[in-house]
């Protein structure tokens, strides 16, 4: 086996980039035999850049008086947010790691990197079937989403080329 057959200029093995975080995201393929990335798969969700407030969530009361250090929220978690925000974040995740599997399933890439905030992309791996998690070759923990396109470009190359 040449080592060009795993490389994504060899033009066999695609590779899928998801630059995302928590609000939107962008998957890109390497454009072969020339500079760049095609964007081929894009995804925003407004509710999860939204404050609580204007999504209608108020912080709760208090179970009594505000005063001393042991006053505390009258709600309590279960070690899970359950606000709208945090929802439309579950949400746009479990439609993230659908669309990679579907690309994926259909031949439009051989394998995927994530390149997220560890949060973010724990929660995308979570959704992805474990048959299809050996499919993901490459993780890095970064929010790339506001660079501007020439960098994200230099960075996935960086990320390509193992540097």
């Amino acid at each position: 086996m040449s080592t060009s057959a795993n490389t994504i200029e060899g033009g066999r093995a695609r590779r899928l980039f998801v630059v995302a975080n928590g609000s939107h995201g962008r998957a890109y393929l390497k454009r072969l035999g020339e500079t760049g990335y095609d964007a081929v798969i894009a995804w925003a969700s407004p509710d999860a850049r939204a404050k609580d407030s204007e999504l209608g969530e108020d912080k709760p009361g208090r179970a009594f008086a505000g005063a001393g250090a042991t006053a505390r929220s009258a709600m309590e978690y279960d070690n899970k947010d359950d606000s709208p925000k945090e929802h439309a974040k579950r949400d746009l995740a479990r439609q993230m790691a659908a669309d990679i599997v579907a690309a994926l399933k259909a031949g439009k890439a051989d394998s995927f990197s994530l390149v997220a905030p560890a949060t973010v992309a724990a929660a995308i791996r979570s959704h992805v079937p474990h048959e299809v998690q050996r499919a993901l070759v490459g993780e890095e923990h970064h929010d790339l989403t506001s660079l501007p396109v020439a960098e994200v470009f230099a960075r996935l190359d960086a990320l390509r080329h193992g540097v």
